[in-house]
């Protein structure tokens, strides 16, 4: 991508506290970018408050992120109980540090970093001037003109707040923050608010009994090989990888070594299912996780609906084949459990959200504080946790059949119906295609929703699927595959690779599963294509290069999915043999 203020600045910082002089070239023309482009005062709040951090920002002129919040009725609008998980729990985090006026002592390094930065000086008035100043490069998604009328409500009320006040606020979030960190074994939703829990922890007793094993589990997050060194990781994928690869197994021939490798994976897989709830849950406002499945894995107790869904889809398949392990008790109650934890993330408007249903008005989009980042301040209905909740509640009232209780194969019907009703109207009508909103991006979106509306007993002649299938065929390239560029999601449009570049192998293997469900013999010549240039991209050894990422949240940030590559076009190749 073209550079940002927030990593550069970060980076920069990093650098130096890692021990790089400023004259060293890496750290200089970081610095030198970041003075062309009007210096850290233009970044991003969420920069800002790491500055803050350290000292090199300060903390009056960052935009007001009020603990007191925590303090309202659990029915107030405005409650952060009402918020996405995500931004819920990084806000938990935020409003904690600074409310405390969380900072590094002081040091000269920490000197250093201040002239070097503002060489101009440390000048209060122009950090006042700069609260709503942030470089074209991060700005995503420009703070309305209502937050800025609650953010200088705010200021001023943060002056009124009484201490004791203030001191109630951040004990009550504070109770959040451990609850957390308990309820996860220090693991937390995500490294990034783990990591602000552990300044918070910091910050009310240095020598906390909690700090070491707050940090250490910093290093569930953590990943490290040889050819790109260690990096943190926003999320792991153990559960979301292996259901896919178990449904791409479980679709190919019949192989003994395949048969191995799913009864191993089945194995584990219902092991990382959550069996009973989380103690005191509810309070801290996480919903109900019995036969849930998350991201990640067992250790990592936040579930997700398509998760769920695309690990009760895959036990189920290799059930079925009889590839299931032994002894793994993934009976009918666990398999009820699992439907009855879909049905809750089920939204009014018959779509699916994924940690959670809705809480907020939608009316809370308009307060997006981030800048960076679009669509994060609600869960939403979403095409794929909409069309993954449908595909396996429809698969799993099949395989369950009368062994599931009449009262909940009716819900089961209903929300089924009702997903099908929202992917119908998020159609595109002139184009035939579902945007994704985890993936790049209307392949993608395509792919989940023809698969869950065909689940759900759509015929392929009806117009929806024709649609589909008719977007699909334009959109083949010369060389057989299909490709989008991830700036497309940045844009809410479709963005074509240039005439030069090859196809990706990714998204054309969705493409090509997509269309031999919804267009057999109408795609043969296309699907062939496809297959075709799956198999000349295919290496020695039976991999595929990495060619781009594919995964997306939040509009901006982008995720690679390491095993996109493996799994999808060998998916694409089994459901070909067999067909």
């Amino acid at each position: 991508s073209h550079s940002w203020m927030f990593h550069t600045v970060l980076g920069y910082v990093t650098l130096r506290l890692l021990g790089h002089d400023n004259g060293d070239p890496l750290a200089a023309e970081a610095l030198a970018w970041i003075h062309r482009h009007g210096g850290p005062y233009r970044s991003p709040t969420w920069g800002r408050i790491w500055l803050a951090l350290l000292g090199l920002y300060p903390w009056e002129h960052i935009q007001p992120l009020l603990p007191e919040l925590w303090l309202l009725p659990d029915d107030s609008p405005m409650h952060p109980r009402r918020l996405y998980c995500h931004m819920r729990l990084i806000y938990l985090g935020l409003s904690y540090l600074w409310g405390a006026r969380v900072e590094a002592d002081a040091d000269p390094l920490l000197e250093a970093l201040r002239r070097e930065l503002y060489p101009e000086g440390w000048d209060l008035d122009r950090f006042a001037a700069a609260r709503d100043e942030i470089v074209d490069t991060d700005l995503y998604e420009p703070v309305g003109r209502g937050l800025q009328w609650l953010f200088a409500g705010a200021r001023l009320a943060a002056r009124a707040v009484p201490g004791l006040v203030r001191r109630r606020a951040l004990d009550r979030a504070w109770e959040h923050i451990e609850f957390e960190f308990r309820s996860t074994d220090w693991v937390c939703l995500s490294p990034v608010n783990g990591m602000l829990f552990c300044l918070a922890t910091w910050s009310r007793d240095r020598r906390h009994p909690d700090l070491d094993r707050a940090v250490a589990g910093i290093e569930y997050w953590v990943w490290e090989d040889e050819d790109e060194g260690m990096r943190i990781c926003g999320a792991r994928s153990n559960i979301w990888d292996t259901s896919f690869a178990l449904q791409a197994l479980c679709e190919g021939p019949e192989l003994e070594q395949a048969a191995s490798l799913v009864r191993r994976a089945t194995d584990w897989l219902p092991r990382a299912q959550i069996r009973s709830e989380i103690p005191g849950g509810l309070r801290h406002y996480r919903a109900p996780a019995r036969g849930g499945w998350g991201f990640a894995d067992e250790h990592h107790p936040w579930p997700v609906s398509d998760c769920t869904a695309e690990a009760l889809e895959a036990l189920l398949h290799a059930e079925h084949r009889d590839w299931l392990a032994a002894d793994t008790g993934f009976d009918r109650g666990r398999k009820l459990d699992a439907v009855e934890f879909i049905l809750q993330r089920q939204n009014d408007d018959g779509g699916f959200g994924s940690y959670e249903s809705r809480r907020g008005s939608m009316m809370l989009r308009r307060f997006n504080p981030a800048e960076m980042y679009g669509n994060c301040m609600l869960e939403y209905s979403y095409t794929e946790c909409t069309a993954s909740c449908v595909r396996a509640l429809a698969v799993a009232r099949d395989a369950l059949g009368a062994r599931m209780p009449g009262a909940l194969h009716a819900r089961v019907h209903e929300a089924i119906d009702a997903g099908v009703r929202f992917l119908l109207s998020t159609q595109d009508p002139s184009t035939g295609a579902w945007q994704g909103f985890w993936g790049v991006n209307f392949t993608y979106g395509t792919f989940f929703a023809v698969a869950g509306l065909m689940a759900a007993g759509l015929d392929r002649e009806h117009v929806a699927l024709r649609r589909a299938v008719r977007f699909l065929l334009s959109r083949q390239r010369p060389d057989g595959g299909w490709g989008e560029r991830y700036e497309g999601v940045l844009e809410g449009r479709e963005r074509d690779l240039d005439p030069d570049e090859p196809s990706r192998v990714v998204q054309t293997a969705w493409a090509v599963l997509t269309l031999q469900q919804a267009a057999p013999e109408r795609g043969r010549e296309a699907i062939e294509r496809g297959v075709a240039f799956l198999l000349a991209s295919q290496r020695a050894d039976g991999g595929w290069d990495h060619d781009a990422s594919v995964g997306v949240f939040f509009n901006t940030a982008v995720l690679d999915y390491r095993l996109y590559k493996l799994v999808f076009p060998t998916w694409a190749l089994a459901r070909f043999l067999q067909r």
